[in-house]
């Protein structure tokens, strides 16, 4: 009798172990899923990338406008990380801002990972879209997806804003537990966005491997904002692409607003620097269309 319960008491332990941590994951998942009902106040529709996919956008149109601003969010996320940039928008500009495919409304639930795929679904804004100058504004993840985005779409983007950007490759490290998580049956009993967030962020070392010789190319102005106290995405992301630029003698495309006490999360809680970066931008965009 004594085995028998220990056994069962074992066997109580061992399911505890894996039940708990996944439902702590699912409730995670669920209030994180919460932001988003800021959205609902703006309005969205269904677009169709350059995969076929669905994805949705959210739009804040402003009549007259100079500038289109389309804002990428990191992973895990939604569009709603960008919720205070549409509540308080950026004077005479359009507003964009969509679930990156696998994330939020967007399909599907098992999107490849990579910075090609998904900066290939903002092509789609851009046949949809009338022709105006477009600043991409990318938060972490989301960050290299926009420069890449840059170095594909030439004659649509004229200047990019990187929030808190992962764009070193030395900087990217992958746990023993990331490869457990992403084991078929593990990964389907894992919340769909933190399952995907696993896969992009299991190949985000090999894409920005791919996209450094890519940097050269880049011929649009960059300012990197960026958090002093950033445990996500250390704050060598900017010395780090402050030196391919200088590199390839790019050194006047390239502005850094870096503040010491501010963490990853710039977006909603600091929304003034994400403006002081953006006009940083148009400033630039302005004083270059004068003199020419």
């Amino acid at each position: 009798m004594c085995r028998k319960r220990i056994r069962r008491i074992l066997c109580i332990i061992a399911v505890a172990l894996v039940v708990l941590p996944i439902l702590l994951l699912h409730c995670f998942s669920f209030l994180f899923s919460l932001h988003d009902r800021r959205m609902r106040a703006f309005s969205s529709r269904m677009v169709a990338d350059s995969s076929g996919h669905q994805v949705r956008l959210y739009e804040h149109l402003e009549p007259g406008a100079e500038w289109n601003i389309v804002f990428i969010h990191g992973t895990p996320a939604t569009a709603a990380v960008f919720g205070e940039q549409f509540r308080h928008p950026f004077p005479r500009a359009n507003l964009a801002a969509l679930d990156r495919p696998g994330f939020g409304a967007s399909g599907p639930d098992r999107r490849r990972p990579s910075l090609e795929d998904q900066a290939n679904a903002i092509g789609a804004l851009f046949e949809t879209e009338p022709k105006r100058r477009t600043i991409l504004v990318g938060h972490s993840y989301g960050a290299p997806v926009a420069l890449l985005a840059a170095l594909k779409f030439t004659n649509q983007v004229a200047g990019v804003v990187l929030i808190g950007g992962s764009i070193d490759p030395a900087q990217e490290r992958i746990y023993a537990i990331q490869r457990f998580a992403d084991w078929p049956l593990v990964s389907w009993l894992v919340p769909r966005s933190l399952r995907q967030c696993n896969r992009e962020l299991l190949t985000l070392r090999d894409d920005l491997v791919c996209l450094q010789p890519q940097l050269s190319k880049i011929a649009v102005p960059v300012v990197m904002l960026q958090g002093g106290k950033d445990r996500q995405v250390p704050v060598s992301n900017v010395d780090y692409l402050r030196a391919q630029l200088a590199t390839a003698g790019k050194s006047d495309l390239f502005e850094q607003l870096v503040f010491p006490d501010y963490n990853h999360f710039i977006p909603w809680e600091h929304p003034d620097a994400v403006e002081a970066a953006i006009r940083k931008v148009t400033n630039r965009l302005n004083r270059t269309a004068r003199n020419e």
